[in-house]
């Protein structure tokens, strides 16, 4: 259990449409902050990103821009769907609890690991999900098209 081997991990909870048992809840070392105003000054503050999804479609655009800025993210197969990731090299999968303890303790025992994990992230939502990059396929593809 990642609490007990990493007694001073503190795990934060935000977004929007935060359960209510979940804001009246008292977790211990879990803060629960809910909705973020400003959420890039609150990921530049964060190290890891948990994105433990179990249902949805299409691009995970927050998981997008935590790599953008180059966090590790952790998220389930589900939730990193869409995005063209290698695991333990652009971002940690993990489907179990027990995964999710084992991949936060990883990034927090292996320095290495979590360092190329955040860059190789930030270049990967450079080369592949930048606005600039898109807007260039799209036009290249309209192209073909005439």
């Amino acid at each position: 259990k990642v609490s007990d081997a990493y007694p001073n991990l503190m795990l934060h909870l935000a977004g929007r449409h935060m359960p209510e048992w979940i804001i009246n809840s008292n977790f211990h070392n879990v803060m629960v902050e809910g909705e973020i105003n400003n959420v890039r000054e609150y990921m530049a503050s964060k190290d890891i990103m948990i994105v433990p999804l179990i249902s949805g479609s299409g691009m995970r655009v927050k998981i997008v821009e935590g790599m953008a800025f180059g966090k590790v993210i952790i998220s389930t197969s589900i939730g990193a769907e869409g995005i063209q990731y290698l695991h333990e090299k652009d971002i940690l999968i993990a489907n179990t609890p027990e995964e999710y303890s084992t991949m936060v303790g990883k990034c927090v025992s292996d320095n290495k690991l979590y360092n190329d994990i955040g860059n190789n992230a930030r270049i990967l939502a450079r080369e592949k999900y930048d606005n600039k990059v898109i807007a260039g396929k799209l036009i290249s593809f309209y192209k073909t098209l005439s």
